[in-house]
């Protein structure tokens, strides 16, 4: 495995639970800041925007621009903007979403017949009305898409569902597919951060607690590392499928200091 040029890092569960930090980590990844290596934030969870992440990094002790953060909302946002003929959307989402496609101009309705795409993500407000809309517009020839596949988002004490359950939800009720995620395990979410970095996909390791997304990345060409302060546990990670960690530490801080950097 080459010695990665640049590191990305996940968020809930990799570098903080709720609001505290996960001991060690804010100094890890400052140091490494501090070395000179190329750093990314990125997160599946829509609900806060870059500016809040930037203010809650910033609290923890790792200042940061809205440039060093990439979530799958803006991914999304990115992805819609470039759409022509311009997009009409229907979001489930919180309003931090609902504020970044404010502010990119993109059209949105809950009139069903007038959706190109429904937009699932995660949503704490979620109810039948919501469902309701989604399903009319699906069956008037919308597409269902998605910031994010997360199953649940990790908090103290245990989880919060995440914007799978209303994908499932939507799905089962259609009796069609997702068509697909921006967040991670995307390629778009990959090219985003490469962009970001200015560094090539296969240079950058992407570090996380979630095998589905964020180890899940190994598929685009980055590299992986799996901390276990998150999601997975040594029972999940036994009985994983998919693409294998290229490292496994307990935190992040374990991880840097395994790779001398």
């Amino acid at each position: 495995m080459p010695h990665p040029k640049a590191f990305v890092f996940d968020l809930d569960g990799t570098v903080y639970l709720g609001d505290t930090p996960i001991p060690g980590v804010p100094e890890a990844i400052q140091r490494l800041r501090a070395s000179g290596v190329p750093v990314l934030f990125l997160s599946n969870n829509p609900t806060k925007t870059p500016t809040e992440y930037v203010k809650k990094l910033t609290v923890m002790g790792m200042p940061v621009t809205e440039y060093d953060v990439l979530t799958s909302a803006v991914v999304m946002v990115d992805w819609l903007r470039q759409q022509l003929p311009a997009p009409r959307v229907y979001p489930i989402a919180e309003p931090a979403l609902m504020t970044l496609l404010t502010e990119a101009g993109i059209a949105m309705t809950d009139t069903p017949g007038q959706i190109d795409y429904v937009l699932a993500s995660f949503d704490r407000t979620f109810n039948y009305a919501k469902l309701q809309i989604a399903f009319d517009a699906m069956r008037a020839g919308a597409a269902l898409i998605a910031t994010n596949p997360d199953k649940f988002c990790p908090v103290p004490g245990g989880g919060q569902p995440d914007a799978a359950a209303i994908i499932a939800a939507i799905e089962a009720s259609t009796d069609t597919r997702l068509a697909f995620t921006a967040g991670k395990p995307s390629h778009l979410a990959a090219q985003a951060a490469s962009q970001r970095l200015g560094i090539a996909i296969e240079h950058i390791m992407m570090v996380g607690d979630r095998l589905e997304t964020d180890i899940g990345m190994g598929h685009t060409g980055m590299q992986t590392g799996l901390v276990m302060t998150g999601a997975t546990t040594p029972a999940i990670l036994a009985a994983w499928q998919g693409h294998h960690p290229d490292v496994i530490a307990d935190d992040v801080a374990t991880l840097l200091a395994r790779m001398s950097v």
